[in-house]
């Protein structure tokens, strides 16, 4: 009699590997994939993150064509065709039809897709809904034909099948196009294809994307720049950036005879020195083969590696979008808006976080045809990928609520929550490893290090929004007043000077004394013969002033400048350059010029000025030097802000220096050595 089975072995029986293809199909939900609408919006992001990103690592300008037409109920075709270089026959099955198989997994740069599953989860969700295969045209510059494959998952391997396989002529020199036919559902709105392509457009200016969707509708978002972003470089490991395992598997994986070279040249940021510390520290030798390193002297190598002072990773490996180009994308894509203020964009130095090197961007936009009564728009970005899904749950929604944009001139209710305002605000992270809070990439998890950054960008930002309300403000203020002035005060003194049988005075000493500010215009002129900026600065104040003033330019148009007169400082590569203006006596006026080749990508937004040797008060058109500029202040600038002030405390003025900002300390003055 045979013996019975036990529970445990009936069990046992009936447990198998599972694959990361079946665990997909079963999990679609985690890769985005839980709900019609987003399972089409899925599909295109993948495909299109794809194609800019074979483009961009090929250094071509991307030309992405995306086609959607609808088959049925709840069926679409997608189809998505680049100008990449294409891919060869032999990896078109396992880039499209194999789950976790890429090629950025192990390189320590930024990119858009590392983990290898986007478009293969695609194909896959394709397969499942419709049981069609997906559709795979490529061409090779080298190559006269282009392959083309159909193709499936075979889910309990996870490997491609080929349904069939064909060659044809493609009038493309190069290029992919996929095709897939799924299950979805196509709306308009803030988590629709356009939406996606619309931000993908804004933080890759130098890409042409047109969306064709399944009414005929075509919209196309050109390129503002043929300008490639700068690429991201691999990078080697950094130490504060390692687990004990992953540490053991560079260790076994490491070429290099001795665990010396292995710490100097297979980890970043550890010198010769350093290295002799490390291993002191660990009571290692550094003779040793680095495979020979295992158990409780890894765990001390790691212990002494994580507490060495360490060269901070290096931010070689992020492709930054530039403020410049930030400003292009939103100029080119919501130029139909007409905003009245596009804020300088802001751009942090990199920081690191557990050994990955970060860095955060903010761009703002103001006004024109955006909602004044609903909340603001915010615009999500990580590695130059929109991200639309998941806003409440985001580290970047939560740095915007935590703000209180009260002070910087927004109705915000208690100081918290999303402000009230005609105002968009686009945030990009980049970093080698973004910590999303799911593989479905829709959400920035929340880290102290990056919350910190996303505060500090977006207060910076805040400061120009400030400064332009408080500038229009001023403007629309001193405006009314000088019409009013200049409306009544002549026929007052008209009717008076009749009635006493005496001359009509000058008024322009007391029209001074009635505005007392110093008034900056600087226009953006587009000329036949180039463009001009014609500065004049007016002092409409009862003393003599002696002023230095500052212009803020972007770099690349600052390179293509030229000054009348000559500027007694620049700073080129920050786009800084200032004059020390001569003595404006009251009523007196100055100027000068600023010169551009035609068609220079300037307007008047793009300039900042900054006056020092008057407090802001009495400025109109311009700001007070900001205090994080080292810029040392002439003699004479000096002695006339003392005299001003010595003048103001004998007769009692109340001219003070009013606080640019509370978490940026005022200009000081500080006398030569």
């Amino acid at each position: 009699m045979a013996p019975s089975t036990t529970i445990a072995q009936q069990l046992a029986s009936k447990q198998r590997e599972i694959s990361v293809a079946e665990f997909f199909e079963r999990n679609r939900q985690i890769l985005g994939f839980d709900n019609l609408q987003r399972a089409l919006l899925t599909t295109v992001k993948e495909a299109v993150d794809n194609a800019i990103d074979a483009s961009d690592d090929a250094r071509m300008l991307p030309d992405v064509l995306v086609e959607i037409q609808k088959e049925g109920e709840d069926r679409y075709r997608v189809a998505v065709t680049d100008s990449g270089p294409g891919i060869l026959r032999r990896e078109i099955p396992n880039v499209f039809a194999r789950l976790l198989y890429g090629s950025r997994f192990h390189q320590n740069r930024q990119a858009r897709g590392q983990q290898g599953i986007g478009i293969s989860a695609a194909v896959l969700y394709a397969n499942l809904t419709t049981a069609r295969p997906a559709k795979i045209t490529s061409k090779v510059e080298e190559e006269e034909a282009a392959h083309v494959l159909e193709l499936a998952i075979d889910t309990q391997k996870n490997l491609p099948k080929i349904v069939s396989e064909d060659l044809e002529l493609w009038d493309r020199p190069h290029g992919t196009r996929v095709e897939l036919v799924l299950k979805g559902r196509y709306l308009r709105g803030r988590q629709s294809p356009l939406e996606y392509l619309r931000g993908t457009a804004i933080v890759n200016p130098h890409a042409r994307i047109v969306l064709v969707e399944p009414d005929g509708t075509r919209s196309t978002f050109e390129r503002a720049t043929t300008d490639l972003p700068p690429p991201s470089r691999e990078t080697l490991p950094h130490p504060f950036g390692l687990e004990l395992g992953e540490l053991g598997y560079l260790l076994k994986a490491s070429r290099k005879p001795t665990l010396t070279d292995f710490l100097t040249k297979d980890l970043q940021g550890v010198s010769a020195r350093t290295a002799r510390e490390v291993l002191d520290a660990a009571g290692l030798k550094g003779r040793e083969a680095p495979g020979s390193v295992s158990g409780e002297a890894q765990e001390q190598l790691l212990a002494a590696l994580h507490a060495a002072n360490l060269v901070a990773p290096s931010a070689e490996g992020l492709s930054p979008i530039g403020a410049m180009l930030i400003k292009r994308g939103l100029r080119n894509v919501l130029g139909e808006l007409r905003p009245e203020f596009f804020a300088p964009p802001v751009s942090r130095p990199p920081k690191v976080r557990g050994g990955f090197p970060f860095m955060v961007e903010v761009g703002l936009v103001y006004g024109g045809a955006l909602p004044a009564d609903q909340s603001i728009q915010i615009l999500r970005f990580a590695n130059r990928v929109p991200l639309l899904f998941q806003q409440g749950a985001c580290a970047v929604t939560n740095a915007i609520s935590n703000m209180d944009w009260r002070r910087y001139g927004l109705d915000q209710k208690g100081g918290s929550g999303l402000p009230v305002g005609p105002l968009l605000v686009l945030v990009h992270v980049a970093s080698t490893k973004i910590p999303f809070t799911s593989e479905a990439k829709e959400a920035i998890a929340e880290d102290p290090e990056i919350d910190k950054e996303l505060t500090l960008a977006l207060q910076a930002a805040a400061r120009h929004l400030r400064t332009h309300l408080s500038r229009k403000s001023r403007r629309e203020f001193a405006g009314d007043k000088f019409a009013i002035i200049q409306k009544i005060l002549p026929k007052l003194a008209e009717k008076t000077s009749a009635l006493v049988g005496k001359p009509v005075p000058d008024l322009t000493p007391v029209i001074t004394r009635i505005m007392d500010v110093v008034h900056v215009e600087a226009p953006v002129q587009s000329e036949a013969n180039g463009v001009r900026v014609p500065v004049a600065v007016t002092n409409y104040t009862p003393r003599a002033r002696v002023l230095e003033l500052f212009a803020e330019i972007p770099p690349e148009a600052m390179a293509l400048a030229t000054f009348d007169p000559t500027p007694d400082g620049t700073e080129p590569e920050l786009g800084r350059v200032w004059w020390t203006l001569p003595k404006l006596a009251p009523n007196g006026r100055t100027g000068l010029t600023i010169s551009f080749p035609p068609k220079t990508d300037l307007e008047t937004n793009d300039l900042d000025w900054y006056v020092a040797g008057i407090d802001e008060a009495h400025v109109l058109g311009a700001d007070p030097l900001p205090g994080d500029w080292d810029v040392r202040l002439p003699r004479t600038i000096v002695e006339a802000s003392e005299q001003a002030a010595a003048e103001a405390a004998a007769t009692g003025s109340t001219e003070e220096e009013v606080d640019y900002d509370a978490a940026e300390a005022s200009a000081t003055v500080r006398d030569e050595d």
